[in-house]
């Protein structure tokens, strides 16, 4: 069955998951994953070593490509408010003379999350174990692996109660930023503000101020990108949230905004209230040596502690979002027929695709005893730049087809925003190593191949992907018709 004629015969998922979570838990959730305080005091780092007080910058720039990725996103996500997220978006943009290029596109954009959603929970558990041993002495790679599997039995829980406690942790995480400030705004130097705009300086081994390009300003904006990166998440939650589907752009715009603020606010007031400015823009961790210069050994242990925490947070939210992934590929049918059985099994009392959930934090442990650091985020790196240039693409194809026309929100400017976008993911783009450009474009002809030798001879009973569960769909779904009934 091409997909041509799987549009012509009209269905819909079942609702199988439970619609119990709100708007502002959908948001909270994808703040948990975001992680802010993580961004900060692990990503935001290399900006501020490359760019010194043009990180400020950096990240403003950053925080502007956010806004028009998180309009193609929220159109996207609302014209198609499926559990699948980003590789359903695609498949559904591309309709009429562009729909032969959404089969393979979208099997692409899969490969990509596919490689994440194996790699990331480990690459962050990992990080959690790194600031635990600030604290503690423990074996980092025993630690990851532990974190994977305890944040994948939190996952496992009610998606209402993992808001409640994503929430807790979330809070905790944001004062530890408000501390950050507090500390910047108390040791505020009003002669530096300027530098944030001009004359931008950054520390050396030495001790020296040396200044900053422009240029080089443009090159850390990479790093604000990817500290950014997570908003469009909501639509992993899209079937477990109530009310109209538009609400989930509110989600998404929202969380872009939050994640935002979280995060270049405590950057700016360590780089206008740190004692000795090229020494923290010359540190490999400047935020730790700023807490250690204004602060007591008591407010680093806990700062140090709520950023595991944070860390320990986002791991939840990933795995439950990289759960909903595989649970919704299976039900797509992405896997060989046994696989697919397996992972779109869902509880029936908690509703939460439990095995697809569990998977994730056992492969995630595996991955932190078997796999070091630095390896696992060179294979993550760069697929994040192919998978923003795919959703660009979407977002203007699903307009021209006439795909998302009816989207209960619409992106304001249009074209703007995806061509933007488009041109902002090919910069970041430059900015990788050849070796990270390389595996992502590895893992993109693994999904076109994946997609010609095994998905396209099964005629129409593999990838089959339908029409999303509106929330105002849910007392009457439509029954989804068996490959039999419409191959």
């Amino acid at each position: 069955m091409s997909q041509q004629a799987a549009e012509a015969v009209p269905s819909r998922y079942v609702q199988e998951l439970r619609r119990e979570l709100s708007i502002l838990g959908n948001i909270v959730i994808v703040l948990s994953g975001i992680t802010p305080a993580s961004s900060v005091f692990i990503i935001v780092p290399f900006a501020i070593i490359t760019a010194g007080t043009g990180a400020f910058l950096a990240m403003l720039f950053a925080g502007i490509i956010g806004v028009f990725m998180a309009f193609c996103w929220a159109e996207l996500t609302t014209a198609f408010p499926i559990t699948g997220g980003d590789y359903a978006l695609v498949w559904h943009a591309f309709k009429g003379p562009w729909a032969r290029a959404g089969g393979p596109l979208s099997m692409a954009m899969f490969a990509l999350m596919v490689a994440t959603t194996a790699t990331i929970p480990a690459v962050i558990a990992l990080g959690t174990s790194q600031y635990i041993a600030n604290i503690v002495t423990v074996d980092t790679r025993i630690a990851g692996a532990v974190v994977c599997l305890a944040a994948g039995a939190v996952a496992l829980l009610r998606i209402r109660t993992n808001a409640w406690i994503t929430g807790v942790f979330l809070a905790l995480e944001l004062i530890a930023l408000l501390v950050l400030t507090l500390l910047g705004i108390v040791n505020f130097h009003a002669d530096r503000v300027g530098q944030l705009f001009s004359s931008w300086v950054v520390g050396d081994a030495s001790g020296s101020l040396n200044p900053v390009t422009f240029g080089i300003i443009l090159t850390a904006t990479a790093t604000g990108i990817f500290a950014y990166n997570g908003y469009n998440s909501a639509v992993y939650y899209s079937e477990e949230t109530r009310g109209p589907s538009r609400h989930l752009a509110t989600a998404i715009l929202w969380a872009l905004v939050i994640t935002v603020l979280a995060e270049i606010i405590p950057t700016t007031a360590v780089l206008l209230g740190a004692p000795n400015l090229a020494a923290i823009t010359a540190s490999s961790a400047p935020m730790i040596d700023f807490l250690n210069a204004t602060s007591s050994q008591t407010v680093e242990t806990l700062v140090s502690l709520a950023v595991a925490l944070a860390i320990f947070n986002a791991t939840i939210a990933i795995v439950l979002a990289s759960g909903r992934i595989l649970y919704s590929s299976a039900r797509d049918r992405a896997w060989p027929g046994a696989i697919n059985t397996w992972l779109a099994t869902v509880h029936s009392q908690r509703h939460v695709p439990w095995v697809a959930t569990a998977a994730v934090g056992i492969l995630g442990a595996v991955l932190c005893l078997a796999v070091d650091l630095n390896t696992l985020i060179a294979l993550t790196g760069a697929d994040l730049v192919a998978w923003y240039w795919l959703i660009t693409v979407a977002a203007l194809v699903g307009r021209i087809s006439g795909a998302t026309a009816n989207a209960p929100y619409r992106m304001p400017l249009w074209p703007l925003p995806p061509i933007l976008g488009f041109l902002g993911t090919g910069y970041v783009a430059l900015q990788q190593t050849t070796q990270s450009l390389l595996v992502a474009g590895a893992t993109v002809v693994i999904g076109l191949v994946y997609w010609a030798v095994v998905i396209l001879p099964q005629g129409g009973r593999a990838w089959t992907l339908r029409e999303p569960l509106r929330d105002e769909t849910v007392e009457e779904p439509i029954p989804v018709k068996s490959a039999a009934m419409v191959s």
